[in-house]
């Protein structure tokens, strides 16, 4: 947002590209309103937040930075956002059909009156990376039988929850692909999977699950037709992805914009969200109720059905030349393209 003010002066347009879903850019765009000293603070009338043109946002859905306007996440968060009514545009991750009334509310003014058009992209094709560590594990298991378990490259639980966490997938009976974290991407991860959970586990499971530590091909992996579900820590990024391929969430935001996230996943039909586990680490979430929580993901064919459907709403949006996201891009790079000539 810094190049805002160097691309006026020099007459280039400037588009704000968001990676997080419409509804917490909602927020984002909105806070410097609602941390204005002349407004109520957070939490002050009821235990919600509410924006013009939305739902009201649960007020535990908000990340806790959010409430004190002194730190440095939260002012920088508002000075980016009070620049977004200078750029040209913004685009989003998002596709039309998984959050219409959102980009309804963005785009006619509601949520702000001065915001640019805001123009659904998603989901976003990833660049094509080398292919991770081979899971030919995979090959030999049942269509849509398989959940996938990875929290990202940010989110590291601790000892305790990750033994708990793999007493619920034994416990769950479905066939699991988990990618175990100890710490977070840029800290030394030397814990050895055996230390973590025991080789009794490993022993019991050598059936019916895998357990890795190393980086795999996220994309790769939902692609996968053994693949059924995805316990997931509600990454955006992720959830694009899983929408993709129509593959369902069990989502376990553990912070920032993800339980607002969870609330859009859940809302859409495409997963399923436990509120009371709460934010990540306030409480270590037992293996009996993670059991259920995957069990209940894995067999609800309703979820399932939902998923197969967004998977063909976000097909469309993306690939179809009439689809809402290609035919967003096609006019940014064709009103760029005119401003070129002029």
């Amino acid at each position: 947002m810094t190049l805002t003010p160097i691309l006026e002066e020099l007459c280039i347009p400037n588009y704000v590209l968001s990676v997080t879903c419409a509804r917490f850019l909602s927020l984002l765009a909105y806070l410097p309103y609602l941390i204005n000293e002349n407004s109520p603070k957070f939490g002050e009338s009821d235990d919600y937040v509410h924006i013009p043109g939305l739902s009201p946002l649960p007020l535990s859905t908000i990340p806790p930075p959010f409430f004190n306007p002194t730190l440095f996440f939260t002012s920088f968060a508002i000075s980016n956002a009070l620049f977004l009514p200078k750029a040209k545009g913004i685009l989003v991750n998002t596709f039309e059909r998984f959050e219409p009334d959102t980009l309804a509310a963005l785009n006619n003014g509601r949520v702000l009156s001065n915001l640019p058009p805001v123009h659904p992209i998603g989901p976003l094709e990833p660049y094509k990376l080398e292919k991770g560590e081979q899971l030919s594990w995979l090959d030999d298991q049942s269509v849509k039988s398989v959940v996938y378990v990875c929290f990202g490259n940010r989110t590291a639980m601790s000892k305790d929850q990750i033994r708990e966490l793999g007493d619920g997938l034994e416990r769950s009976g479905c066939p699991f692909l988990w990618v175990l974290k100890s710490s977070k991407v840029d800290k030394e991860d030397t814990e050895e999977i055996e230390d973590l959970l025991g080789d009794s586990f490993l022993e019991r499971i050598k059936n019916r699950g895998i357990v890795v530590k190393a980086w795999v091909n996220q994309e790769q992996v939902l692609a996968h037709p053994a693949i059924g579900g995805f316990v997931s820590h509600a990454g955006w990024n992720s959830v694009m992805e899983a929408a993709r391929y129509g593959v369902p969430l069990l989502a376990w935001p553990p912070h920032g914009d993800q339980r607002v996230i969870s609330e859009v996943v859940e809302n859409a039909g495409f997963g399923v969200w436990v509120r009371d586990w709460g934010w990540g680490g306030e409480r270590v979430v037992k293996g009996e109720e993670i059991g259920g929580k995957v069990k209940q993901l894995m067999s609800d064919e309703k979820l399932r059905n939902r998923a197969m459907e967004v998977e063909e709403e976000a097909r469309k949006a993306f690939q179809d030349a009439n689809g809402s996201s290609e035919k967003a891009l096609m006019g940014i790079i064709e009103t760029l393209r005119l401003a070129e000539t002029a």
